[in-house]
């Protein structure tokens, strides 16, 4: 059997032991062990190119070496590798053969082979969840947009790599244990792939079907995607291969069956702090739950020792598919339940404004979808499912119906033509593929000031407020502002409260509203 190595690209931030993200631009590590190199890509803080690996023991080994050295010459600031909104920082992985470079023959055996699973390898990768990375930037491309399964240009989420290796973009920056599963896997694919005679697997690839899954992949994380049919086909491909005894791997693999749960999944789940759960994954690349069971004050540690243990039984692929089959039918049966709550039917006379919001989410699937993360903030051109125009349709009857006098109102073209920026909270349920903006808020960048914030009275007191003020003070900070304010009427008692509540003091007053301030720290960005 040919051999297959691969090397990893990791690009990072900084995080302090105040949980601040701290950024700079393209500065050389504190460390570089033997065969590590650095390269000075101005979009992360850093970047490191791994040596070649030809095993998974290999890998850890290096990793460990590479990043306790970073953590031990400077402890106070450690990688941190987490994108969110603002920031876009790549693990790209190469595929390859030690010593050589793989012909152009190879190289299509080597896409061809890892597309049909790309889509999971991506879910099981992304942070966070909508991957802003794979969705929004120009750092990932989808296959579908250069009409074939690989493509010699640098930014296509498979390209033919001048180092003569097979170049994997589409994967959020993550801790190395991520890159240690999707290795593990895309590894064991190609061993089997390129031993195939062309003749005998000239099947052509859907681009748009996979673009289908790349979208659900990157949007709602392993909860998108059919997981069962993937491991069936993993199985298909590989046969009856065993799991190594590698606690990371089996980890990864047996919450991504039993629980649809990836590595940034299980990180929110257990309420880390940033710094905290960097250092503890980064100490030991060969594991992940153990690791987070030596932090200080995680939630659910009693649940996350169970998976310990039901994860070290996981021997093989077989073991797996009997847990996601098992996990299908509980969500058909959720789905069934979710289903007949909602009306099979609305009354021909009932206004149109009823019609649309029955059509959304009810408040007990927000206040879930809120609880298990299932919600991101954007600016108003990124809404996966709606058009500009829809959503700045949205805003103006939210800001007229569900604004209750206290915002002003603005039409459609006034949203997208004001000088702010809008952003809205969307909750979604993955289980119907339904979306649901449920708020909004306006931040003037060049001046700082922060307006215009109004929540669904269907879903006040669920703290969808207070994470768009929350996210209008991190846009504000990233910008370098040093100040951020706000008029708060003055019969608005419940807006004065939440922004007092975020640091913001009274500095002034009119005949209508307050003038609330709050200083803020430019140079770094709390993650926390």
């Amino acid at each position: 059997m040919m051999s297959v190595s691969f090397g990893i690209e990791f690009e990072f931030d900084y995080v302090d032991q105040d949980n601040n993200r701290v950024v700079y631009h393209g500065v050389e590590p504190t460390y570089l062990a033997p065969r590590w190199d650095h390269q000075p890509d101005p979009t992360a803080s850093s970047e490191l190119r791994s040596p070649v690996f030809t095993s998974m023991q290999q890998f850890i080994d290096e990793c460990n070496s590479q990043f306790r050295a970073m953590m031990e010459r400077m402890p106070r600031l450690i990688p941190y590798m987490c994108n969110d909104e603002r920031r876009s920082l790549g693990q790209h992985m190469h595929i390859g053969r030690p010593n050589s470079r793989l012909s152009m023959e190879t190289k299509y055996k080597v896409a061809k082979a890892i597309v049909p699973f790309y889509p999971l390898l991506a879910a099981a990768h992304a942070q966070p969840i909508p991957s802003h990375r794979g969705l929004t930037t120009i750092y990932a491309r989808s296959l579908r947009l250069y009409g074939g399964i690989i493509s010699s240009d640098h930014y296509c989420e498979i390209s033919d790599s001048h180092v003569g290796t097979v170049e994997l973009r589409i994967f959020d920056a993550n801790i190395p244990q991520a890159s240690l599963v999707n290795a593990w896997i895309a590894t064991e694919i190609v061993k089997k792939a390129i031993r195939i005679r062309n003749s005998e697997d000239d099947d052509p690839i859907d681009l748009n079907e996979y673009d289908r899954e790349r979208s659900k992949a990157l949007r709602y994380g392993l909860i998108g995607l059919d997981v069962t049919s993937y491991l069936r086909r993993l199985k298909a491909a590989l046969g009856s291969l065993e799991i190594p005894d590698i606690p990371a791997i089996r980890e990864a693999l047996y919450l991504m069956a039993r629980y649809r749960l990836n590595f940034y999944g299980v990180w929110r789940y257990s309420y880390a702090k940033p710094y905290d759960y960097m250092r503890a994954q980064l100490e030991d690349c060969s594991r992940y739950l153990e690791n987070l069971l030596r932090i200080d004050g995680i939630r659910h540690s009693d649940k996350i020792s169970l998976w310990v243990s039901e994860a070290s039984q996981i021997e093989n692929l077989d073991q797996l598919i009997g847990l996601s089959i098992a996990v299908d039918r509980s969500l058909e049966a959720y789905a069934r339940i979710d289903g007949q709550e909602e009306p099979r039917e609305v009354e021909a006379e009932r206004p149109v404004e009823r019609v649309r919001e029955r059509a959304g989410l009810g408040r007990s699937e927000v206040r879930e979808s809120l609880e298990r993360d299932n919600y991101y903030i954007c600016r108003i051109n990124m809404v996966r499912t709606m058009s500009v125009n829809d959503v700045a349709e949205e805003i103006s009857r939210l800001l007229t119906n569900h604004g209750e006098g206290l915002v002003n109102t603005m039409s459609a073209r006034e949203v997208m033509e004001t000088g702010a920026r809008f952003y809205v909270l969307v909750a979604f349920n993955p289980y119907r593929s339904v979306e649901q903006i449920c708020g909004a808020i306006a931040v003037r960048v060049r001046d700082g000031e922060i307006g215009s914030l109004v929540v669904d009275r269907r879903f006040r007191r669920l703290g969808i407020g207070r994470r768009l003020a929350e996210h209008a003070l991190r846009v504000l900070e990233q910008e370098g502002r040093h100040r951020a304010f706000t008029y708060v009427r003055i019969n608005n008692a419940a807006s004065r409260s939440l922004f007092e509540s975020l640091g913001f003091r009274v500095e002034g007053e009119t005949d209508r509203s307050y003038l609330m301030v709050k200083e803020l720290r430019s140079e770094q960005i709390c993650v926390e």
